[in-house]
């Protein structure tokens, strides 16, 4: 078969690696950094959430945007020197926030995921792949019941797509994570999400890059293709340091740095990078640690057991590709642990946790683009957002299929490229 080379080496690039070369394909990865997973693949929550399926674009998003210029701990941030550069994406991102557009991408969002999820597993099994996985499902805790209503609302219309979930009160919460029994007289109500799952991506992506160089999939870390070349109406190889790498077919998977790969290709997707924090804090010894992710809505955070760490994540910030650490939005996740978990809190060392920023490539409808470009032999997988680790399986499955020309298990109309 034909080589394909794939531009990425974070979850997207190395699973769409390992599924292109289970059809039969030849292929070689290209990797800007020193080693794989080392951009938003290495801290990002460890969150396998297809409950977790609706874009950040809800109805009334223009608010808190407009509100976050000036609240500094606002959980979605826009910041002034952002919006020159976020202007025809950010138009496209307010004008798929009506309900009736938000709603059919949650739906196809929960598709993909649910699917990615089962396959994710499947692979653990089938690669022998050890990442310090959990099967434990995820919670979503309310302090105040009203806050439920939305999460619930979605949850009961994705039931009958497949998604399994229990409306909790504060005592069944507990008794399913008693690490919660310092907020007992806080809970209003929980959402239980038993198919849901957590696990460290970054292990999870060196475990597998270990799995494909075994198999014979060439990876390149080390070196940054310079820009894509094009002959004619289809693609005909990258530039690696001023080389021409040819190739038939070629696979963005490149993230947050889609758009500036295809500055002066005449090739545009509306990604845009959005900042999200973690805080990894050290757990061994720890009495009565978590057992289970939760996730606290308001905040667009959560925090995952993961091993021997425990993982504090979430809020977005559109600051443009800058990757500075803000001390406020960290201390917003070390103050989400206090808040969840007091008497955990307690026995650990804050100030030796690990702080972490990574861009989160965010397409302006809230759904990833997978699959063919109008460019011959060109593919994209990106445009993930918070749900890269979620999808990244199962959108590699489905950009495979789509590659060799077979048909999908999953439809990929609503992923197309072009839409």
């Amino acid at each position: 078969m034909n080589k394909v080379l794939v531009i990425g080496g974070g979850l997207l690039g190395l699973c769409s690696a390992r599924a292109l070369h289970a059809k039969g394909f030849e292929v070689e990865l290209i990797e800007a950094r020193e080693g794989v997973a080392l951009e938003s693949s290495y801290g990002n929550g460890g969150l396998l959430t297809a409950s977790m399926s609706d874009p950040w674009n809800a109805p009334g998003v223009h608010k808190h945007l407009a509100a976050s210029l000036f609240d500094p701990s606002s959980a979605m941030k826009l910041h002034l020197a952002a919006i020159p550069g976020l202007i025809s994406w950010g138009l496209r991102f307010l004008a798929n926030s009506n309900r009736k557009r938000y709603l059919k991408t949650v739906k196809a969002n929960y598709q993909l995921a649910s699917y990615s999820v089962r396959q994710t597993l499947a692979w653990r099994e089938e690669l022998k792949l050890e990442y310090g996985a959990r099967d434990s499902g995820a919670l979503k805790v309310f302090r105040d019941v009203t806050a439920m209503a939305g999460p619930l609302e979605l949850a009961e219309m994705l039931e009958p797509l497949g998604l399994e979930f229990r409306q909790l009160d504060a005592d069944a919460t507990v008794e399913l994570e008693p690490a919660l029994q310092g907020i007992r007289d806080q809970i209003s109500g929980a959402l239980y999400f038993p198919g849901d799952a957590c696990g460290d991506s970054y292990r999870f992506c060196k475990a597998l890059a270990a799995s494909l160089e075994e198999s014979g999939v060439t990876l390149r870390t080390g070196a940054s293709v310079d820009r894509l070349k094009l002959k004619g109406d289809r693609v005909s190889g990258v530039v690696v340091g001023g080389k021409l790498m040819p190739a038939e077919s070629v696979v963005v998977a490149t993230g947050a740095d889609t758009a500036r790969l295809l500055r002066g290709s005449g090739l545009s997707l509306p990604v845009a990078p959005a900042k999200g924090y973690s805080v990894s804090f050290d757990i061994a010894g720890v009495a009565d640690a978590p057992k289970i992710p939760v996730i606290d809505d308001d905040m667009h955070a959560g925090i995952s057991p993961l091993g021997d760490k425990l993982r504090a994540v979430g809020t977005a910030e559109f600051t443009g590709y800058s990757r500075s650490l803000s001390q406020v939005r960290l201390d917003n996740l070390v103050q989400l642990l206090r808040d969840l978990y007091p008497q955990v809190a307690e026995q650990i060392d804050i100030q030796g946790a690990e702080p972490w920023t990574g861009l989160r490539p965010m397409s302006a409808d809230g759904r990833p683009f997978i699959g063919p470009s109008r460019v011959r032999g060109l593919y994209f997988n990106t445009g993930h957002g918070h749900l890269g680790w979620t999808k990244a399986v199962g959108s590699a499955c489905l950009l495979a299929d789509l590659v060799l020309g077979a048909t999908p298990e999953l439809d990929p109309q609503p992923f197309q490229v072009h839409r």
